[in-house]
């Protein structure tokens, strides 16, 4: 095939051209670190890179909610710590102020530092978070969950767990309700809840309290008869269950009826009453007011004495319960961190995946991406030689 001169240059050009394009193009690529820049140049991998890439900011977001989610679940748990230690001290002093030893005068102190635990019970159940929202208030974060009038804590905040989805569909209480924080323990030992009767006449005490075997609920009433001989009996009657047990009493017994077990100590005077109904829900604020009630009593009279150890044996019950209740909340919120947790390791796995899949699809090979380069320079080397070479080539030359 005949090539005339131009033909032979265009086509020379023509080669040089497309592998100096072909050389820039590398070089640019080095440059940038990128092999898919132009969606032009791959249709098919720069959809892939925008799904990557939108993937990867729905993970970021997952991982911000989970970063807030942490905030909050760690700072409801700091409050519930500070809840627990002062429900400790007021343990403590509850049981210095049972104890034979103390006096009206010297119970007064241990009443003040209750009331003044109390108060800052009220200040932790009224805090905030580092984001500015109250802990305690359900989905009403802008106002104060607690208020107080006339010494009565009331909750105005509402009964709403906020939540926050740490992943696609999975959703992670970040908070509790102060309802189910501060008024959500049982009153009583949990089971049943035992009063004596204001009335009393005896030393009567009631000592612990247990369930045995399966609780009949009603509202019973203890009845202790005492007869002229002195001998002591007693009657147990529910309000729906009518008479239910009956029979001789001796100090210091125990009496056990329908799942009910009281222990006792003292003596009771004839129709000295004990009350037992089931325990329904009490708020921690009630309690410590009760037991800073119940310490400022006056002790004048051995029937006085019985009187303030009951109310104060009662107290240390619902108060034991308030504590098992605080710690039965921390356990869920663990539980709720361990959760969160989870999410963040998956997050963190899902993440380096598609990292990968996208540097598989748009980042350079820099080693493929330099054979690359002096393959296309040799190329082009070759063409510039070659070109050079035929150039010169002419008739004259041949022929001498």
């Amino acid at each position: 095939m005949r090539l005339s001169t131009a033909d032979f240059y265009a086509r020379s050009l023509a080669s040089m051209q497309r592998r100096e394009s072909l050389i820039a193009q590398v070089q640019h690529q080095l440059g940038n670190g990128l092999k898919l820049e132009n969606p032009v140049d791959d249709p098919a991998g720069a959809a892939n890179v925008s799904r990557f890439n939108a993937a990867l900011a729905a993970g970021a977001s997952f991982d911000a909610t989970i970063n807030r989610a942490n905030a909050a679940m760690a700072a409801e748990e700091g409050a519930l710590i500070s809840v627990g230690d002062v429900l400790q001290r007021v343990r403590e002093l509850t049981l210095q102020g049972v104890s034979s030893t103390q006096s009206v005068h010297s119970r007064t102190g241990i009443v003040a530092e209750v009331l003044a635990l109390r108060g800052q019970l009220l200040a932790i159940a009224n805090s905030r978070g580092a984001d500015g929202e109250h802990l305690f208030a359900g989905y009403s974060v802008d106002t104060p969950p607690f208020t107080q009038a006339a010494g009565t804590v009331t909750y105005v905040g509402d009964a709403g767990q906020r939540t926050l989805e740490i992943g696609p569909g999975n959703r992670v209480a970040i908070a509790d309700a102060g309802s189910t924080v501060f008024a959500g323990a049982r009153a009583g030992n949990g089971d049943f809840l035992t009063t004596a009767g204001a009335a009393n006449a005896g030393t009567l005490l009631v000592g612990s309290t247990a369930l045995s075997g399966s609780l009949v609920p009603d509202d019973y009433t203890v009845t202790f008869t005492v007869a002229p001989s002195g001998a002591m009996s007693y009657a147990v009657t529910g309000v729906t269950s009518g008479p239910v047990a009956s029979g001789s009493f001796n100090p210091g017994a125990s009496v056990v009826f329908n799942g009910v077990t009281l222990a006792t100590a003292g003596v009771p005077a004839d129709g000295d009453t004990l009350s037992v109904r089931p325990a329904g829900r009490q708020d921690v604020f009630s309690v410590m007011t009760e037991i800073a009630s119940a310490l400022a009593l006056p002790d004048g009279t051995p029937q006085a004495v019985a009187g303030q150890a009951n109310r104060l044996n009662r107290a240390l019950e619902a108060l034991d319960q308030q504590m098992a209740h605080v710690q039965t909340v921390r356990a869920d919120i663990g539980w709720r961190m361990k959760a969160a947790e989870v999410a963040a390791d998956a997050s963190a796995g899902a993440t380096l995946q598609i990292q990968k899949a996208l540097s598989d699809v748009q980042d350079l090979d820099y080693a493929e991406a330099s054979t690359r380069l002096a393959k296309n320079l040799t190329g082009l080397q070759a063409v510039q030689e070659t070109f050079s070479r035929l150039s010169n080539l002419s008739l004259f030359n041949y022929l001498r």
